[in-house]
């Protein structure tokens, strides 16, 4: 039976929360995301830590990231070379307006939208998304809780802002991504199971990313397992 969020990862989300407040930023973004993992005592931290993500190196980077945070920096360099300023084009308050209206499955996703939004500070769609789509991997993979582990793989594979923070410190998402992969595997299951895993993998995988990009607007990475 599916037990719903691990108490280390509802540790890592809270950290996050406050890591926001701690540096007056406007929202809790994905770079909060990434650097809460290194502050709870996790095994994913220990993992991160190994590849030289650690606190004290992604706080400079987290701190000063600016008001529109790291998914805008990530957008902002993908247009330099078309001249396009996202941070002119778009204020802080525009980031987190939904593109549309909720789907009707799964069921109070408007609400939790609405508590997002009230938040102090407010959670951004990209913070919403990435935690929504590490869900969903857990699920998938059959796991018997959402832990932090899923939330690394989907920041490192998926989302564009936790990207733009891991290169900063001179460490590739693809090369991370696979390190995170190999070091928390899905579990082994009966053989059943792991056929209907290894069957519905592909859908399931262009369902999580397709849903990513609807909540935030921003093309995802596919480097998801």
């Amino acid at each position: 039976m599916f037990q719903g969020d691990h108490h280390s990862l509802t540790r890592v989300m809270r950290a996050a929360g406050t890591t926001a407040r701690r540096f007056a930023h406007p929202r809790v973004g994905s770079e909060h995301l990434v650097l809460a993992l290194t502050t709870v005592d996790t095994p994913v931290a220990d993992a991160l830590a190994a590849h030289g993500i650690t606190e004290g190196v992604l706080t400079p980077v987290v701190r000063e990231v600016g008001d529109h945070g790291a998914g805008a920096a990530a957008d902002r360099e993908m247009l330099a070379p078309l001249g396009v300023d996202v941070a002119g084009l778009l204020p802080v308050s525009a980031l987190d307006r939904p593109l549309g209206r909720e789907p009707l499955f799964p069921l109070a996703a408007a609400r939790a939208r609405e508590r997002a939004a009230r938040a102090a500070p407010p959670i951004g769609l990209d913070a919403q998304a990435a935690y929504a789509a590490s869900l969903r991997l857990a699920l998938a993979r059959r796991e018997r809780a959402h832990r932090p582990e899923h939330l690394a793989l989907v920041l490192a594979g998926v989302d564009p802002g936790a990207a733009w923070t891991i290169t900063q410190v001179g460490i590739s998402p693809a090369a991370l991504h696979d390190a995170l992969a190999g070091a928390f595997p899905p579990p082994r299951r009966n053989p059943l199971l792991r056929l209907e895993r290894h069957l519905g993998s592909h859908r399931r995988r262009l369902d999580l990313l397709r849903r990513y990009h609807r909540t935030t607007g921003r093309v995802p990475h596919t480097l998801i397992l």
